[in-house]
């Protein structure tokens, strides 16, 4: 199953349930995929790889390149500036836990917001945004996030959006031009 969420047309791809997924690997990514101790380590790197190659092999063309993963999915982003893409298979996350990730100010206008698994819409929109920076903020509590909008399947905020897919909550950065 491939989905590809309305507007990341050409930039994003989420894969699931390919059947014998190694054989879109060469040796040399073979013997990477080998090396994961772990059966489902295996497989996400797998997924969130077939992803990047079904959308290059679409045309998409870029130097910047972003992967995530979560329960049976993989996604990979392309793009010619930096990007940042997260998947999060649908669950609900503890209000509590929002100070760990979310400024005061951030925290008001989650509460603000009455979208279903609101939580889950700003840890990815977080994420995605890390990811964009290259993990060179140090914690996902520094990254800033402004909400602007919101519909009843997603949010977008500065620099970010989100959208619930399937049963996933996914994001990807916003190109800046």
């Amino acid at each position: 199953m491939m989905l590809t969420p309305t507007g990341w047309e050409g930039r994003a791809l989420i894969v699931s349930d390919i059947p014998h997924p190694e054989t879109w690997f060469d040796e040399e990514e073979l013997a990477v995929i080998r090396g994961f101790a772990r059966t489902k380590r295996r497989s996400e790197w797998m997924l969130s790889r077939i992803a990047e190659k079904e959308l290059r092999r679409s045309g998409v063309t870029g130097d910047y390149v972003s992967f995530s993963h979560s329960g049976k999915y993989g996604a990979g982003a392309i793009d010619t500036q930096a990007v940042g893409i997260d998947i999060e298979v649908s669950r609900e996350i503890s209000e509590n836990a929002a100070h760990l990730f979310l400024t005061d100010e951030e925290i008001e206008s989650m509460k603000k917001c009455t979208i279903a698994l609101r939580m889950l819409h700003f840890w990815s929109a977080k994420e995605a945004l890390w990811k964009q920076h290259g993990g060179s903020i140090p914690t996902l509590r520094r990254v800033p996030l402004i909400l602007e909008s919101k519909n009843e399947t997603g949010l977008r905020f500065q620099g970010v959006e989100t959208v619930a897919i399937s049963d996933l909550i996914a994001a990807i950065t916003l190109p800046t031009s």
